[in-house]
């Protein structure tokens, strides 16, 4: 994670991490639309229930979009709800991009989800 701390955003408050995420740009191969995946996704236990979820979601949408991201995915395998609450549409490891594909892991069976921003 370390080596990767430039694709987080935090929310912090008095030195304890309230929510995390990080923004994967994916580089267009073949695939014509710029895309990126949201991964790792993180809420304090007792702050699931104050939108800091939504304030992280939302911060990295924005940034996707200054960087011309035109498409968001994301990877879950417990939390398809609140993607879809959010905006997100089921989508097909079929639908990834060819450089995030080669990558998928069938073994832990991730819901793909697609957001047109």
């Amino acid at each position: 994670m370390e080596n990767e701390i430039e694709q987080f955003a935090v929310i912090e408050r008095d030195g304890t991490i309230l929510a995390c995420a990080a923004l994967y740009p994916i580089p267009p191969a073949t695939h014509k639309i710029y895309s990126a995946e949201i991964a790792c996704v993180a809420v304090h236990p007792s702050y699931r229930k104050s939108n800091r979820g939504s304030q992280i979601l939302h911060f990295l949408e924005e940034k996707a979009k200054q960087m011309q991201i035109q498409q968001l995915f994301v990877l879950t395998t417990r939390t398809a709800h609140w993607f879809l609450e959010h905006g997100f549409a089921a989508a097909s490891v079929d639908d990834l991009p060819e450089a995030r594909q080669a990558l998928y892991n069938y073994q832990r069976n991730s819901m793909v989800f697609n957001k047109r921003i």
